[in-house]
């Protein structure tokens, strides 16, 4: 997303929405980005007039004793669908922002009034080329569902199959473009008047916001995404993926197979409509197993609006927009991590978030692993009321004051998680991460286990790396002997080499000649 799109907005408009930002944000009494920002009083003058006649108390005003948290809720909510977009992305940041707000940014309500049915239609024949009653057999005008950048219509395809059409908002790619350069002006704001009030810099997180919500208003990359998913799910016949009909779909329409079923509910309505309320958990927990450790493709965003519950306890899951990927290593290193969450292993939760993360300059890595150990036992040891989910957030949330950042995806599994459990408890209120999950250790371990394909998978991939170390051994055997002889220790290593090799050195020379066969292999293919 860049300042092409800026351009084409009047300024006149750019101002408006800057004078609405800066009036909004006062008025909920955000005291410390309005002094960033030197503002000293309500950017409405009309908003002045009536709260100091008392006639009428101007909206914004009000529900001023609500926590702060709560209040930044609601303004990003009026703000509008880049703010609501920063709160979501906010969300997934506790080391940008104290846990209190980061969990009340959880709650942002992505729900939104429904536009026109002629501008839906516009969008759909300019995107796919054909009147509408050519494309479809039947259309329904009315969206069933409506969010901040879209919103959805029921529809048959000619050959009469139901399917689900997703429908960008008319112009939302510019009002989103004049958002993020204002955001970019108050953020290098607030940097130059109090560098030091924030443990982050705020034009990092609207980077970030950038890059997060293009993905979004490309609706070709979520059909990607839901078409891997749909081929991942499809050795379990518990799981549904609604199929992507991409004669139908474009960057900004999105067609799919309508699924009907029903959302999660307490266990009690599902026995009532037919279903087994543990066999459905199960089914939901282990395909999360498996995104998340096997494939490395997960759906970040498993709210029940996302989910619907079919026959024969079967769970589909829906929009993929929000989504995130996992190499080889965070999968495994988040494995282990669970692994001794659930187990107890207090300084092994902190090791391992401390190997997926990027240290700033003065970080104290020894201090957050003993602040998350500290966390951690405390949360086993007295009745916190807080979930396995949630200690897992305030632990990532300790690292903006120790120097310690995490990348996005780690963020996005620990939303995925958080937003998991809370599914669950709909269905069974007692429940947490870790009683979810524990019946599927063994798949998880099984998961996380090397096996011949994962290790030829590695090969395959490291095969270029493993080559250059091989061309490149000559040379580095040269530098080392000269360093050596430089040293001394060739010498002392001369008397060692008449001896017989120790047994302790037996499996580095088995590792080293394994190693050995495998690059000949990779080498030879």
């Amino acid at each position: 997303m860049d300042t092409a799109h800026l351009h084409r907005v009047g300024y006149r408009a750019r101002l408006t929405r800057a004078s609405q930002i800066t009036r909004v944000l006062w008025n909920s009494e955000t005291d410390w980005l309005t002094d960033a920002l030197s503002v000293r009083e309500c950017g409405s003058v009309r908003c002045r007039l009536r709260c100091a006649a008392g006639v009428h108390q101007c909206p914004h005003h009000q529900a001023l004793e609500r926590p702060l948290p709560e209040r930044i809720r609601e303004v990003l909510e009026q703000l509008g669908p880049t703010f609501v977009k920063l709160g979501q992305m906010l969300a997934l940041r506790p080391d940008y922002l104290p846990l209190p707000y980061a969990q009340a940014l959880q709650r942002l309500h992505t729900h939104a009034e429904p536009f026109g049915a002629d501008a839906a239609c516009r969008t759909i024949e300019t995107e796919l080329g054909r009147p509408i009653e050519r494309l479809f057999r039947d259309f329904d005008p009315q969206p069933f569902a409506a969010a901040s950048l879209s919103q959805v219509h029921r529809a048959e395809l000619p050959d009469g199959r139901p399917v689900a059409v997703k429908v960008q908002r008319p112009d939302i790619a510019d009002l989103v473009a004049r958002d993020l350069a204002l955001l970019r002006w108050l953020a290098g704001t607030v940097e130059r008047r109090q560098p030091g009030a924030l443990g982050f810099r705020p034009t990092e997180a609207v980077d970030e916001l950038a890059a997060y919500t293009t993905r979004e208003l490309d609706f070709r990359r979520e059909a990607a995404v839901s078409e891997q998913m749909r081929h991942n799910a499809a050795v379990d016949k518990r799981l549904v993926v609604p199929a992507v009909h991409r004669t139908w779909s474009t960057a900004r329409v999105l067609t799919t197979e309508f699924i009907d079923g029903i959302p999660p509910a307490p266990a009690a309505e599902l026995t009532a409509a037919g279903f087994k309320p543990d066999k459905v958990l199960n089914a939901g927990a282990s395909w999360m197993v498996r995104q998340l450790f096997t494939d490395g493709l997960f759906h970040a965003d498993p709210h029940p609006g996302n989910i619907l519950l079919l026959p024969g306890n079967r769970v589909c899951l829906l929009d993929f927009g929000m989504f995130g990927r996992l190499d080889r290593t965070q999968r495994r290193r988040m494995g282990l991590m669970l692994l001794a969450l659930i187990s107890g292993d207090y300084n092994a939760v902190g090791t391992q978030l401390l190997r997926m993360s990027t240290l700033r300059p003065g970080a104290d890595p020894r201090g957050f692993r003993d602040a998350v150990a500290e966390v951690v036992e405390d949360w086993y040891e007295a009745e916190s009321g807080m979930t396995a989910a949630q200690l897992l957030l305030r632990d990532l949330g300790l690292g903006g004051a120790f120097g310690i950042v995490f990348p996005r995806e780690l963020m996005l599994l620990c939303r995925s998680l958080v937003t998991l459990e809370s599914t669950a408890r709909v269905v069974r209120p007692d429940l947490d991460l870790s009683a979810l999950f524990r019946p599927l250790l063994p798949q998880l371990l099984l998961a996380l286990a090397p096996t011949p394909g994962n290790l030829w998978a590695t090969v395959r991939e490291q095969r270029i790396d493993y080559l250059a170390l091989v061309l490149d051994l000559p040379d580095l055997v040269v530098e080392v002997a000269d360093a050596l002889r430089h040293r001394g220790v060739l010498d002392q290593l001369s008397t060692v080499a008449a001896a017989p090799p120790p047994r302790d050195w037996l499996p580095a020379l088995a590792a080293l000649a394994t190693g050995g066969w495998l690059v000949r292999r990779v080498a030879g293919r």
